[in-house]
């Protein structure tokens, strides 16, 4: 899956995203502090979110977005909007619902719903739909969304800072274990990118007892930062009833409360960059959060090197990461009022030079008095 732009209006606020388009392989999303940048990741996650989880709540949103799965080209617009006054209210939370939504594949409608009135390819008739649910949820089963659908599903939101210190519980984990042992032993020859899905502590257990080649990438990059590093596990914690990555440092072993932040989201980003599924969607809120110098060269690297197939939308404010992401590949955000704006390189001004893109880009915010 390849997300191509999206444009984005909260109808109660009346924040606007202008369409912003995005690279196949890495767009890096550079602005000032207050921009826009995290909102255009969080419109991402939360419409992808909104075509597969019934249970996410709705706002009062207007949305654009173009997808592509398997060379095949999507457009998905919806608007969300109050429920009529007559309507009677359940649940506070619960007081929005669907007013329109359009589906189209490569030009052709695949479905299209107004308030009362729908359209869906393939039927006559059709039922009143749920007000409060995506259509796409509502016929996943349609032979013409389910290539759609398992598309959207590869989404990856990395929020390393709220679940790196937490583990697996230790029950949850015995069932995983147990799952992934019956596939792997019924079907010999199984790749490991059926296993792309699972936490970070399961990915990295079943790497290392079932697939050597992948651990011996995985430890090789970590032990290229961190020499003292002899070795990369999953333990359980008895007292805590939860399984946890651990190291041996200097014949030491550490659970993963005792390692530094620092070095503990750098294994949990270098697992995830070699073991997410196939033609993944990757979002990151400011990548250098909580890395250090050496780390942040090494990821960078690893991000636009080691996985041709994944999209990376992040964003950043570090010299570092701006300057080794080539500047065709910069979407610079401004904000004007209640919206939200964004432009390349070139229209925004900065020069051919790479090595002088970032300096361009802080003086020019200088001379504008914005910083």
């Amino acid at each position: 899956m390849k997300i191509q732009w999206i444009e984005f209006e909260n109808l109660k606020t009346g924040l606007k995203i202008e369409r912003i388009n995005f690279n196949r392989d890495v767009t890096l999303l550079v602005g000032l502090s207050g921009a826009g940048k995290t909102q255009i990741l969080n419109v991402v996650e939360y419409s992808l979110n909104l075509a597969v989880d019934k249970d996410i709540l709705l706002y009062p949103y207007r949305v654009g977005v173009g997808i592509l799965i398997d060379e095949e080209e999507y457009e998905w617009f919806y608007e969300i909007t109050e429920l009529k006054e007559n309507d009677f209210i359940i649940n506070e939370e619960r007081r929005y619902e669907f007013s329109f939504e359009k589906l189209i594949r490569n030009g052709n409608v695949i479905f299209e719903r107004r308030n009362t009135e729908i359209i869906v390819l393939g039927y006559d008739k059709v039922p009143q739909p749920k007000k409060n649910e995506s259509l796409i949820l509502q016929y996943s089963e349609d032979k013409n969304l389910g290539k759609f659908i398992s598309g959207i599903r590869k989404l990856y939101s990395v929020e390393i800072e709220l679940a790196v210190r937490g583990g697996i519980g230790s029950e949850s984990f015995r069932r995983l274990k147990s799952k992934v042992t019956d596939i792997i032993s019924s079907e010999k020859q199984i790749e490991f990118k059926a296993f792309g899905h699972l936490p970070v502590a399961m990915k990295l257990y079943v790497a290392k007892n079932y697939y050597a080649d992948l651990y011996v990438k995985i430890f090789d990059a970590v032990k290229s930062l961190f020499i003292e590093i002899e070795d990369i596990n999953v333990e359980e914690d008895s007292a805590r009833e939860m399984y946890l990555v651990s190291i041996q440092v200097y014949g030491k072993k550490l659970l993963q409360q005792d390692i530094s932040n620092g070095m503990l989201k750098t294994i949990y980003y270098i697992v995830e960059l070699f073991t997410m599924s196939e033609d993944s969607l990757v979002l990151i809120d400011e990548f250098e959060n909580g890395l250090g110098v050496n780390c942040i060269d090494l990821l960078s690297e690893l991000m636009l090197s080691e996985r041709n197939d994944l999209q990376f939308i992040i964003t950043s404010h570090h010299p570092k990461i701006v300057n080794a992401i080539d500047k065709d590949k910069w979407r610079i955000i401004d904000r004007d009022r209640c919206v939200v704006k964004n432009s390349a390189s070139l229209d925004y001004g900065i020069g051919n030079s790479q090595h002088d893109a970032y300096f361009n880009l802080i003086n020019r915010w200088e001379f504008e008095g914005k910083i």
